[in-house]
């Protein structure tokens, strides 16, 4: 009896098999991307949605010489496999020539051999109704108001093509994610893992109810350059689009990249190392790309220094390199990204920074951020769910929520304290930072 949590590798092999087996294209490469999921949303302190979703996708990529047609299908039947492979083929005959298609790639290093976790696969809507219950009981002993999501996966992926490539992992992801709010504040909280047994829902929701309870009664302040101590949610979400935006093989080869022409130089802080891994424990590990070649360890910044891209095929034959293993799905036209950010830590906590700190702000988080400028690393948003005063090394109040405007890699520049734990979001892992002179540049009322 297979011990697989949703599909074992024979199985979705299988089925990309008999896609290979039909096609009559020059190349042919097949993902199989399997899925059970289970979502749990709350608001207003009760539970207002429970919902179960099981699907299988096929994902067929046909070269004809240079020309490229992709097609998808959740039919694994004999007769719907034959015909995705047809739409596909059919449309790379239909398709203009792409100069720069390499080729599909050839087999290589074996990917690691990942396993999903038992215990998400577990965690049904029983258990996720329990660990709601669980926030919602301490939101309501603080007299706040509770919302937020629970969701559990399960996944298969499977990459076969027509030159010999083979690859199969299970994949597990389990999340709690919620906000307290009180009549004039909120706190916010949320927890990623692999293994849904590491998320804790009673200390989430203590972390967020406390940020609650001490942001009432915000005060307002002046925008312009504050120093600002960046808890994780925070450093990730910024993480998160300096990354995509500046360590894309793509963007760096088009000249989008706000690092063209500056690889080997130093672009941040010393302090600053920032690297991709998709077999890193603390993240959501993947051991392989959308072609089935292996994730391999990129380092990103080096000290301050740029090192980066990641590459996927095309990107890799574009500037005479190989791939990294960060080829997206079949279709996708943005690029390869890093998808496992890991940001160095240091060795400061949070009450050290506070301490350290004569005038400046304290943030939980931010929301609704977006690239300004991408080719010179600009992003804006809004300070959100919990965002304090610093003064005399102390946190004396709330304050009303600012947008702020910043250069990321200038940021980064000015970075002096950095925590010496992280926290995981969905691609990226990051500790707090404290950064000088952090620019807001507009303020609000709430």
């Amino acid at each position: 009896m297979s011990d697989a949590l949703l599909m074992g590798r024979d199985e979705a092999l299988g089925i990309c098999e008999r896609v290979l087996a039909a096609s009559g294209a020059d190349q042919t490469e097949v993902n199989l991307l399997a899925r059970r999921s289970g979502l749990t949303r709350f608001a207003r302190s009760h539970i207002h949605q429970s919902v179960a979703e099981t699907n299988l996708q096929v994902v067929v990529r046909a070269a004809i010489g240079e020309q490229v047609g992709v097609a998808s299908t959740n039919d694994t039947s004999d007769a719907g496999l034959a015909d995705v492979g047809e739409r596909a083929t059919l449309l790379a005959s239909l398709s203009t020539p792409d100069d720069n298609f390499p080729g599909l790639p050839e087999p290589g290093d074996e990917p690691a051999s990942l396993s999903g976790s038992p215990a998400t696969a577990d965690f049904g809507p029983e258990a996720r109704a329990q660990a709601v219950r669980t926030c919602i009981a301490i939101a309501r002993e603080r007299g706040q108001t509770a919302a937020g999501a629970c969701s559990a996966t399960v996944g298969a992926h499977a990459v076969a093509n027509s030159l010999g490539v083979r690859a199969f992992a299970e994949t597990t992801r389990a999340n709690l994610r919620m906000v307290l709010t009180g009549d004039d504040s909120s706190g916010f909280a949320q927890a990623h893992a692999a293994d849904a047994s590491e998320i804790d829902a009673p200390a989430l929701a203590r972390t967020a109810a406390d940020t609650c309870a001490r942001s009432a009664g915000p005060r307002s302040v002046e925008p312009g350059r504050w120093d600002a101590i960046l808890e994780p949610p925070a450093v990730t979400d910024l993480l998160f689009f300096l990354a995509i935006s500046a360590f894309n093989g793509l963007a760096c080869h088009e000249g989008r990249s706000p690092l063209c022409g500056r690889m080997g130089e130093r672009v941040c802080g010393e302090s600053i190392a920032l690297w991709d891994d998709g077999l890193d424990p603390r993240g959501l590990r993947r051991a392989f790309d959308f072609e089935g070649l292996p994730r391999r360890r990129v380092e990103l910044i080096s000290d301050g220094v740029a090192v980066g891209p990641v590459h996927d095929t095309r990107t890799a034959a574009l500037t005479g390199t190989r791939s990294t293993g960060h080829a997206a799905l079949p279709g996708n036209t943005f690029g390869p990204v890093p998808a496992h950010i890991f940001l160095r830590t240091g060795d400061a906590t949070v009450s050290d920074m506070i301490a350290a700190t004569e005038r400046g702000l304290l943030i939980t988080r931010f929301h609704y951020t977006n690239l300004v400028d991408p080719r010179r690393a600009i992003l804006t948003g809004m300070t959100r769910d919990g965002t304090f005063l610093i003064e005399g090394g102390e946190v004396v109040g709330g304050v009303r929520n600012l947008r702020f405007t910043e250069n990321m890699l200038g940021a980064l520049s000015r970075v002096d304290m950095i925590g010496r734990d992280g926290r995981l979001d969905q691609m990226a892992w990051a500790p707090a930072l404290r950064v000088r002179d952090f620019r807001f540049s507009g303020a609000t009322e709430f």
